[in-house]
């Protein structure tokens, strides 16, 4: 199960001599990637090119977006309803607003797209689009899955709690002041040493912290 991921933080860490850009290049990327993704993948893709970087914008109503629509769209457009999908079905849980009647917050969606030996990888992660955005706590699994025969084969997590919705084209995003202690997972940013990424073949995880 461990060769997958083993295989996948090798090919992208080992890619890093490519020219193009990383996270680093995106806005938000590195702050909102930081508790979504484990430690050990979070440094690989601090080196690892980006081949397409799509966006979709929505507006937070209740926990879900509504009228999502692409901002940025590149590889042709071959990603843009792959990027839709996941915004349409995007949980957010909000934890920094307790008053709801104000005006809609702004959400962006963005989907990375990788080139890896055994063909492509994409993940998904998202923001609020406002003054203080970046350095707002988020929290919860990335979206990602690997293209295998044409079909996205997605990476879950191993357990969820009672607050996340899953699916295929679905993940939870919380949302938390800077200085919270408090994640999804209930305590905090999980040590390195308690999260990673597993997987093989077709059945890959994505593993949280024990819960």
């Amino acid at each position: 199960m461990g060769r997958y991921f083993v295989a996948l933080v090798s090919i992208l860490v080992g890619s890093h001599f490519a020219a193009g850009r990383s996270i680093n290049d995106i806005p938000a990327a590195k702050e909102s990637l930081l508790r979504i993704v484990s430690p050990k993948f979070y440094r690989s893709l601090l080196i690892s090119p980006v081949e397409g970087w799509i966006v979709a914008r929505g507006e937070l109503v209740n926990d879900h977006l509504l009228g999502a629509r692409i901002i940025r769209s590149e590889l042709g457009c071959n990603y843009d309803k792959l990027a839709l999908e996941l915004a349409h079905n995007l949980q957010v849980v909000d934890y920094t607003r307790a008053d709801l009647s104000g005006p809609p917050r702004t959400v962006f969606v963005h989907l990375l797209i990788y080139q890896i030996a055994d063909g492509t990888m994409a993940m998904s992660f998202a923001h609020f689009d406002e003054a203080g955005g970046n350095q707002l706590r988020y929290s919860g699994a990335a979206w990602m899955a690997v293209l295998k025969a044409g079909q996205w084969l997605t990476i879950e997590p191993r357990q969820l709690t009672p607050h996340e919705r899953r699916g295929p084209r679905t993940y939870t995003l919380a949302v938390e002041a800077p200085g919270s202690a408090r994640s999804l997972q209930g305590n905090g940013r999980p040590s390195i040493a308690a999260m990673s990424v597993q997987g093989g073949g077709v059945n890959a995880a994505h593993s949280m912290r024990a819960r």
